[in-house]
């Protein structure tokens, strides 16, 4: 976890020049009002459908931001496989930013999912993705007509995958709760895991005000956020208690920034010192959080709920830290994949900071979720030059998974 490299505050403005500007204000879409429904329906599970083992124990591994096109960096791929050999996860998610712009055609654009979900699919581990700002990217670069639903309707084809059932909303594409069944009741859930999607970019139908000042990233909606709170509720008065949880998104919030310097008044690393002993913060920040243009609610929802033990997200690929704030665990998983930018690019430290989160259960400790640790590619023995270093072609597709039409 420890990491002794600093470096001055990195804005992800500047690493990523020459990205869009969008010209928007954030209003919610006409059509949100349909989600609610159309959530509750696809994206509740009566059914339990993962388990703890009969030791009580259970492990999730995060990986997120691999972010690559159909000719994925072999690196991304090896280091995935090692982390889930090592630690034989029981479940396991790429939060977010699954893919890039790179795609030209559909066809690419599945290529380039499959590369690295084939990982977890081969060794019939449990697994899902959330999305995040860059995993339709393709349609605007290159009018692949692939989007979030597309991928989600892509992703269920997979024996081992628990993505919700795709369905014609604006937003809130990979919200899903996934309930883990007790051992010792295999009827009763014992923790949850939810998945919310964050969104991409700030939305362009809304021209009242110029929006520069604002963040470029879109937010959680309220609407999801009334979803949260309602299945929580609901699932509270089926099983007779509040369920504890972890939550994942890939766009982190704006009290992943306070909690690093001490609160939302406090924006100077002369804080940090204090914030770091009040909040039991660990690891790096190495660029600044980027969250999304509005600040809507979803960690106050959750302190308000109380069942979510922790918020972890990815998209800010060199940051790293964790810590309680207020009660909520906080924190980061850094950028699994090798292709998108890393730490002091086009030097030997570039993938320094390429890593992968597990989180350890155990059903029998009061609070259940026990620790997280950090993975890095750097110990495992992968290839750190900066070059990229494509595979010589996309992985084959397994043959019961069909691409859309």
């Amino acid at each position: 976890m420890n990491n002794s490299h600093s470096q001055p505050q990195i804005s992800r403005r500047r690493l990523l020049q020459g990205g869009s500007i969008f010209a928007a204000g954030a209003v919610l879409s006409s059509r949100s009002s349909n989600y609610a429904a159309q959530a509750q329906e696809s994206n509740t599970n009566t059914a339990l459908p993962l388990h703890f083992n009969s030791d009580g124990r259970f492990k999730i591994v995060q990986f997120n931001d691999t972010q690559d096109d159909h000719m994925t960096d072999k690196r991304t791929i090896e280091f995935m496989s090692k982390v889930l050999d090592q630690e034989k996860p029981d479940f396991a998610l790429i939060n977010g930013d699954v893919i890039t712009d790179g795609p030209t055609n559909p066809k690419q654009v599945y290529q380039a999912i499959n590369n690295v979900v084939l990982p977890m699919e081969q060794r019939n581990i449990p697994w899902a993705i959330t999305y995040g700002n860059h995993d339709e990217d393709s349609v605007k670069e290159a009018n692949t007509g692939v989007y979030e639903k597309h991928m989600s309707q892509f992703v269920r084809s997979y024996r081992h995958n628990l993505n919700p059932e795709a369905t014609d909303r604006p937003f809130g594409h990979s919200d899903a709760q996934l309930l883990i069944g007790s051992a010792k009741n295999k009827d009763h859930a014992a923790f949850a895991i939810w998945l919310l999607d964050s969104g991409n970019y700030l939305p362009e139908n809304d021209s009242v005000q110029d929006n520069d000042e604002l963040p470029h990233y879109d937010y959680i909606r309220p609407e999801q956020i009334k979803w949260y709170r309602e299945l929580s509720l609901a699932t509270e008065k089926r099983f007779g208690k509040k369920i504890p949880s972890l939550m994942y998104f890939h766009i982190p919030t704006y009290e992943h920034r306070d909690m690093w310097f001490g609160g939302p008044a406090n924006h100077s690393d002369s804080k940090h010192k204090d914030a770091t002993k009040r909040h039991k913060i660990s690891g790096v920040k190495n660029e600044d959080v980027c969250y999304g243009s509005f600040n809507s609610g979803i960690y106050g929802a959750v302190r308000e709920r109380g069942d979510v033990l922790g918020i972890y997200c990815g998209h800010d690929h060199i940051n790293s830290y964790y810590g309680d704030y207020f009660g909520v665990e906080l924190g980061y998983c850094p950028g699994t994949g090798f292709a998108p930018y890393g730490l002091h690019d086009g030097t030997i430290l570039q993938h320094t900071l390429r890593g992968a989160r597990v989180f350890e259960l155990n059903e029998n400790s009061d609070r259940i979720y026990e620790t997280t640790r950090l993975i890095f590619a750097k110990d495992l023995g992968l290839d750190m030059q900066p070059a990229k270093q494509p595979i010589a072609q996309p992985a084959e597709l397994p043959e019961y998974v069909k691409m859309p039409s």
